[in-house]
């Protein structure tokens, strides 16, 4: 039996500015008030019963549904563990391979371009370190 309340009030903000706030509260409460079950005891002695069995199935419901949604989350998390290692590896590889290109063109003689695939890959690799450590400060 869900009781809705909406308070609106203005306030100023820091820059000194008028706004509206509003404040929504839901009473999600099962089982209507004690007056409320009264009164409907009155009209009907078996409506107790019936409500309380009533908000029993929805409380095993709003079990059930927590359940699934907390197993959807668990699942995307572990999906985008997955996704995140399996690209850390394959970059790891990649650096690898271009630093090796890298190391095959100074030894064929061709220092200039073993320098730029070299340096691109370190400074690439820099790069993104710096991304991932700021993120992961934020």
């Amino acid at each position: 039996m869900a009781k809705q309340q909406r308070q609106n009030r203005l306030a100023k903000n820091t820059k000194g500015e008028i706004m509206l706030e509003q404040q929504d509260s839901i009473d999600d409460s099962l089982l209507p008030s004690a007056i409320e079950l009264e009164k409907l005891k009155e009209i009907d002695p078996t409506i107790i019963q019936w409500i309380k069995e009533r908000a029993e199935i929805e409380q095993n419901a709003r079990i059930e549904f927590n359940k699934k949604q907390t197993d959807i989350s668990e699942y995307h998390i572990h999906k985008t563990h997955n996704f995140n290692s399996t690209a850390l590896v394959f970059s790891f590889i990649l650096f690898l391979v271009i630093l090796g290109l890298s190391a095959f063109f100074v030894i064929k003689e061709l220092p200039v371009t073993g320098t730029i695939f070299g340096g691109t890959a370190i400074i690439t690799a820099i790069i993104f370190f710096l991304k991932a450590t700021t993120k992961s400060k934020n």
